[in-house]
């Protein structure tokens, strides 16, 4: 059984997560389809912003803080009929900002086209951070999809 198999799903929360609007200035953001991190306020909300527009619906199974320094969000999802689950870690810095993201999505096929569509967005941008067409399907070819 998977990991999200085993919660219930919860009401859509309402509007955008709370920490987005508290993003530090100095943010970071880690996450599976990254070749690297990203660093930023800007550079975070402008990818954020659109990766939210490719998730077909969003079935929360966790969202909320989980401590005075610590956010979780929990989800499953799909892009482009591929599925995709959503784990979000978000570190609260003493000022109350976000400074530290990390998005965790798998199985590895959803991470795939995920990070192609991203590249596809954000080529002439931040292309150096997504996997190409080519380079997705070399990948799932690789892992057998």
């Amino acid at each position: 059984m998977k990991f999200t198999d085993t919660a219930p799903t919860l009401p859509r929360p309402a509007g955008p997560p709370p920490w987005l609007a508290k993003l530090a200035q100095d943010a970071t953001l880690e996450g599976a389809v990254l070749k690297r991190p990203v660093h930023g306020k800007d550079n975070i909300l402008a990818l954020i912003s659109h990766a939210r527009t490719l998730y077909e619906f969003q079935d929360y199974t966790y969202f909320g803080n989980i401590s005075d320094q610590f956010f979780l969000e929990s989800y499953r999802s799909s892009v482009n009929g591929v599925p995709l689950e959503c784990s979000i870690i978000v570190h609260t810095n003493a000022a109350g900002e976000a400074d530290s993201v990390l998005i965790h999505h798998y199985p590895l096929s959803g991470v795939h086209e995920f990070s192609r569509l991203m590249w596809e967005k954000f080529g002439d941008r931040f292309g150096e951070l997504y996997l190409t067409a080519a380079q997705s399907e070399g990948l799932n070819k690789a892992s057998g999809k």
